[in-house]
């Protein structure tokens, strides 16, 4: 029985030894493992709300639609698509609520270098490849240098360890014409991450050609082969239309899609990092001093490497003896390098945005099916040329160090700057010549024993080296920083509530500094604390904030696209502020009448509020448009006393537009996906809410539904009618109703072709 499984178990045994390695120091010192840049800023935070309105969910059956903690309020359920809305480890982390948020994390994180293993394990035993070389595989992608990397980036690492999966589906249907595993990965990986499924699916073909010549030998069947394919696919993509229409709704609004046609990129460190990526484990400097620094973050993230006898055996694909395979892997590479090449194929793989590199960890991927083929087939490796071109690679890893620095005009400093670099490159052309060595005597158990030494070597150093022995790094400190302004969920808001009683009717928002009571921790911080904050640290933020920016380009906060600060304050009267709590009146944010209610709140912390408080919701008197707004340069004050609308919807809004005395929104009730008020007006006008304009908001006046517009810098304007108006606003997200048809018709398809796969399989077996 166990001779059986001596494989898995071994791989078992080695997936663990490798995560001790990596992660036992952490757990021996008490300290959370907190690697990843956005680790902490945004995903702790992401993760803190999808827990809330999970939990919200199962107690009151509110549907995850909408957070009034995220940024003024967002469209929670389409815009965390892409961090963890869909991910299947995310909702597996709602089992583990009684650990903290690192430990939980590190535990699924584990389980996802188990799973990586394992997946690809399985993708090379479909492939035909051995178990002992099949093991080999598994280790190199569980512990690639995109592996690593991504495992502080967990949505990333959530659908990297599911992929295989998805080309195993392709080989099976490929082999033996079953269906059902792609179809279903297909749905999964889907609704994990959209941003990698749409880079997958852009590769698919390439990779699908490839295999379908080796396996098939000829091409006369491929037309209707592939149209069968397509269909599963698309049966595969409806099923998750759940997620993918209203995220289509949400991102092509975001102002990051866009192509980038540039022939090459400039600087040549580019290309002499992405070569270097393949036979270093550059995630070891990648955020340190590091020779190939373009201090841009797509070039800078190039994780390639799975392991040096890995890159040794591609290389060899240049001299084998099957000339067959030489041609076809040689051609489906260069297909690869062509897209990695140039910018727009970069830009076109991240859907047509910014360059990126992300897409190559599907290179690394196709690294490793190569190099186990020609692993398991040592019998074609040209044994003459294996030192020939060990040397090459060795002498590439050498020189590669200081050459950059000469182009860079830095070869003077070279060895007091870069010194831990050349010693890593150093290391590893010694590396590679040992598993040449080995490798041309045939020594595979020393080769696999070498390998898993390698990967455990390369990532321990790496974890302990980004372990935060700090202060700031401790479990103490995560805690702390989240329970500076309250001990209990809702504290706050509901202390906030009892100094004013007209608060339990009013929706309000806080200010609250980011350097001193946040502890310049993160921007979303909001989220800790249940406000309704005026920060964030996201990518995938209101679309209709961008109109805002545009108003008012101060509160981007580091000339960063992703993160906002809102501290003018005459958008703070706009927005509805009412209180700020700070430790100095030094602190408050200019521009705004304020007045100090309380100096003690918990020890030091002084509550101020805003004696010209605007309510969420007021009619206003006058109208102008965006340009006329912007040519004029009126002050932001103006955006309290005038509506701000596109050209198209002028002359419907001065038509709604009354010259009454300001009305004002009142009794207001909110939580979950709505929102309820009452404002009575004289002659009827026009009002503007300030919550971010999204069509995924329902909104009825004496319970008929009314037209919203976009206003004030991506807010919502509706008509309200003459006399007494009862609000009501309802959340859904845009493409939801739609996307749920898609998942059911999906599904019915699916089932209908499982039971048609079962009856045949049923008739071949008579």
């Amino acid at each position: 029985m166990l001779k059986k499984y001596k494989y898995p178990l071994l791989l078992a045994g080695a997936v663990t030894l490798i995560c001790g390695c990596m992660f036992l120091p952490n757990l021996l010192a008490h300290i959370p493992v907190t690697y990843g840049t956005d680790l902490k800023p945004e995903q702790f935070f992401f993760n803190m709300e999808f827990t809330n309105l999970m939990n919200q969910f199962f107690k009151k059956g509110t549907l995850p639609f909408y957070s009034w903690s995220m940024f003024l309020g967002t469209n929670f359920f389409a815009s965390q698509t892409f961090y963890i809305m869909g991910d299947p480890f995310t909702w597996a982390s709602l089992l583990f609520q009684n650990l903290n948020f690192f430990d939980r994390t590190l535990l699924l994180e584990i389980g996802k270098f188990f799973i990586s293993a394992f997946s690809m394990f399985y993708l090379l035993r479909t492939m035909k490849i051995s178990e002992k070389v099949s093991f080999f595989g598994g280790l190199c992608y569980a512990f690639s240098g995109w592996a690593i990397f991504f495992s502080g980036q967990l949505m990333f690492h959530s659908f990297y360890c599911l992929v295989p999966l998805y080309f195993c589906g392709i080989e099976k249907y490929l082999i033996t014409g079953k269906k059902m595993q792609f179809l279903l990965i297909t749905a999964i990986l889907l609704s994990s991450h959209w941003y990698f499924f749409y880079t997958l699916s852009f590769l698919t073909p390439f990779f699908y050609i490839y295999r379908y010549s080796q396996i098939k030998f000829d091409f006369s069947k491929f037309i209707p082969d592939t149209l069968k394919l397509i269909g599963i696919y698309l049966i595969g993509v409806m099923m998750a239309g759940i997620v993918l229409v209203p995220t289509i709704s949400y991102m092509s609004e975001n102002n990051r899609i866009g192509l980038n046609i540039s022939l090459l990129f400039q600087d040549p460190q580019v290309y002499l990092h992405f070569l270097a990526s393949m036979f270093v484990p550059n995630y070891q400097y990648i955020y340190g001093v590091n020779v190939f620094e373009t201090n841009w973050h797509v070039t800078r993230e190039i994780c390639i490497w799975a392991g040096s006898l890995t890159a040794l055996l591609v290389c060899q694909v240049f001299c084998v003896t099957d000339k067959s395979y030489q041609r076809k892997t040689l051609l489906f590479y260069l297909c690869l390098i062509i897209l990695a090449v140039f910018p727009i194929g970069d830009a076109a793989l991240h859907g047509f945005s910014e360059p990126s590199f992300r897409w190559t960890f599907l290179l690394t991927l196709f690294n490793i099916i190569t190099a186990c083929y020609l692993f398991d087939h040592l019998e074609i490796i040209n044994i003459k040329k294996i030192y020939p071109i060990a040397s090459l690679v060795a002498a590439f890893c050498i020189v590669i160090v200081p050459l950059s620095a000469i182009i860079e005009g830095k070869f003077d400093i070279v060895f007091n700057e870069y010194g831990s670099q050349i010693i890593l490159f150093s290391g590893c052309a010694i590396l590679i010549f040992v598993f040449a060595f080995l490798l041309k005597r045939r020594a595979i158990n020393a080769l696999l024993i070498l390998s898993v030494l390698e990967f455990a070597l390369s990532g321990g150093i790496h974890y302990i080296r980004k372990m935060d022995t700090s202060e700031r790094g401790s479990y103490a400190f995560a805690n702390e920083v989240t329970h500076v302004l309250q001990d209990e969920d809702q504290g706050l808001n509901n202390y906030l509530d009892y100094l004013d009683p007209e608060n339990y009717t009013e929706y309000y928002r806080i200010y609250v500094p980011h350097d001193s009571l946040y502890w310049n921790y993160s921007h979303n911080m909001s989220v800790a604390y249940q406000l309704n904050g005026l920060m964030i640290y996201d990518s995938t933020y209101s679309p209709s904030i961008n109109k805002l920016a545009e108003l008012a380009p101060e509160i981007r906060e580091f000339n960063s696209g992703m993160i906002f600060n809102i501290k003018n304050g005459d958008l703070m009267k706009f927005l509805n502020v009412k209180y700020a709590l700070v430790l100095n009146s030094k602190e408050l944010p200019f521009g705004v009448n304020w007045e100090l209610i309380q100096d003690d709140y918990r020890g030091s912390i002084s509550i101020y509020e805003n004696k010209d408080f605007r309510p969420l919701g007021t009619t206003y008197n006058s109208v102008l448009t965006y340009e006329e707004f912007m040519q004029t340069n009126q002050s932001l004050y103006e955006l309290n006393n005038m509506v701000i609308c596109n050209n198209e919807n002028l002359e419907e809004i001065k038509a709604l537009v009354k010259r009454d005395a300001r009305s004002e929104l009142n009794n207001i009730q909110y939580g979950g996906n709505q929102l309820t008020g009452d404002i009575k007006s004289d002659n009827g006008g026009f009002m503007v809410i300030t919550l971010p304009y999204d069509e995924g908001w329902k909104i009825l006046v004496n319970e008929n539904e009314v037209k919203k517009y976009e206003v004030n810098g991506g807010f919502i304007g509706i008509p309200i009618n003459q006399g007494e108006n009862h609000i009501e606003m309802y959340f859904v997200p845009k493409g939801f109703k739609f996307g749920l048809i898609m998942s059911v018709i999906g599904s019915i398809m699916a089932t209908v072709l499982f039971i048609f796969s079962i009856k045949e399989r049923k008739k071949s077996s008579i």
